[in-house]
């Protein structure tokens, strides 16, 4: 969004540089980056696992993609 307003972005005439001050001070205050991104992927790790087995049936098994092709 920055890139697109150009200049006015960077103003106090937009909220954007509100924005960009603050996004950068909470990164700061929140921790690092992979910090989160194991806390994400630990949760979709999880909820993956829960899932295991109920896949809908219109999903390509591993067996079903080295079968032979059926010739109709």
């Amino acid at each position: 969004a920055m890139q697109v307003f150009g200049a006015m972005g960077l103003s106090p005439d937009t909220p954007l540089a509100y924005f960009w001050t603050w996004g950068r001070a909470l990164h700061l205050m929140d921790g690092p980056d992979e910090v989160h991104l194991r806390t994400v992927a630990r949760y979709e790790l999880a909820q993956a696992r829960a899932r295991m087995g109920t896949t809908a049936a219109y999903f390509t098994t591993p067996e079903q993609l080295q079968a032979p092709p059926r010739i109709r």
